[in-house]
């Protein structure tokens, strides 16, 4: 064992001391941890980080390091005992103790910033919207076994806002209020599980008030049908912010693995492991990102967007490109139409437009090949 000035206290669920032996830490219940650095250790190391300073030191005096003030001191300067529950990589929430209750001073707003909110208000303290800290409260009471209840607006429907920025989504709302349905004002839509096998993107008219979600009408964009929730009058069932939570708990760490080696699961706890990289093959993937998606009120947010080009792309396949290299140049050209020059391009390999190509599809089905 080490010394008592060597041993650690980490934030867990039943709390104690962390022993070490030859380096290795682990949590009272026997499980590999990490150690955790006291006050004077942080303080030594941002202290060193002082000379990189590359400012004037009488405007910007210290290290570029920062404690950040208004988590680890309170309102009074004092430093206080912060403690930490995470679900994943930037799913956490930092929180105090005042004596059996817990005091959120920080939550993460990560994959629940995209939708609307379902009560109005936002938070003082950790600057977050309020149904974002009632939530993290709920986690927080149901992991550290405290008394709590479930929000009252977990019942209702999740709703993503969108702005009417295309003719097709305006003309489709209008169906449902000509007068309100105008270029760039918002519109509701709700978040489905679409069990009914068919393209579902339902949108209504915008409403803060969140009891009227379940009972307003929705088009759907993509066959000018009008729907409701409540009743439901189609194969789709709306998600609401209780399975939103429940799915927000088990959301697996994809950048590690579990303590075991194996790929996290909704359920992994504990010290997580490196997660090997190792690069097999290259594909090009198209600019189209998602990267924008928790912010963006565009309704192509609604819709698959990102592009990944295969091997194949627009340019010509190994099997295509054999066959027209087989065929006399002449009868490409009277069956596909094409120039000369995309057909010499075609049979190099190199890329052509994306109807060049389908031409040449078309033509290699029926153009008798050249004995080679």
């Amino acid at each position: 064992m080490c010394d008592t000035d060597s041993m650690a206290i980490v934030a867990t669920e039943t709390g104690g001391l962390v022993a070490c032996k030859a380096g290795l830490y682990r949590r009272p219940d026997g499980a590999e941890a990490i150690k955790a650095l006291s006050w004077k250790e942080v303080r030594t190391i941002v202290d060193r980080f002082a000379t990189l300073n590359p400012y004037d030191r009488a405007l910007v005096p210290g290290s570029i390091l920062n404690i950040v003030e208004e988590i680890n001191f309170d309102s009074t300067g004092k430093r206080r005992q912060v403690h930490g529950y995470g679900i994943s990589a930037k799913r956490y929430a930092l929180f105090t103790f005042e004596g059996e209750n817990v005091r959120i001073i920080k939550a993460s707003e990560h994959g629940l910033g995209l939708y609307y909110r379902p009560k109005e208000g936002r938070d003082p303290e950790c600057d977050v919207p309020a149904w974002i800290k009632e939530g993290w409260q709920w986690i927080l009471s149901g992991a550290l076994g405290l008394p709590g209840k479930k929000p009252d607006w977990f019942s209702l429907p999740v709703m993503r806002r969108i702005a009417i920025s295309t003719p097709n989504v305006m003309a489709a709302l209008r169906k449902l209020n000509r007068d309100q349905a105008r270029p760039y004002n918002f519109a509701l839509s709700p978040v489905l599980v679409n069990l009914s096998g068919s393209t579902v993107t339902l949108l209504g008219q915008f409403e803060k008030d969140s009891s009227q979600w379940s009972k307003a009408c929705y088009i759907n964009i993509h066959d000018g049908n009008v729907h409701t929730l409540n009743p439901p009058t189609l194969l789709a069932l709306p998600q609401t912010f209780d399975m939103v939570f429940h799915q927000y708990l088990a959301h697996p760490e994809a950048k590690s693995l579990a303590p075991d080696g194996s790929p996290c699961k909704g359920n992994s706890d504990g010290f997580l492991r490196r997660y090997p990289v190792k690069a097999s093959e290259f594909h090009v993937i198209g600019k189209e990102t998602e990267r924008g998606w928790e912010q963006a009120e565009d309704v192509s947010t609604l819709l698959p967007s990102l592009i990944r080009y295969g091997n194949s792309g627009s340019n010509t396949e190994t099997q295509l490109l054999e066959k027209i290299r087989n065929t006399p140049l002449s009868m490409l050209e009277a069956a596909t139409g094409l120039s000369r020059h995309t057909l010499v391009r075609a049979r190099r390999g190199e890329r052509v437009h994306a109807i060049s190509l389908q031409c040449l599809r078309n033509a290699a089905a029926t153009v008798p090949v050249r004995e080679p």
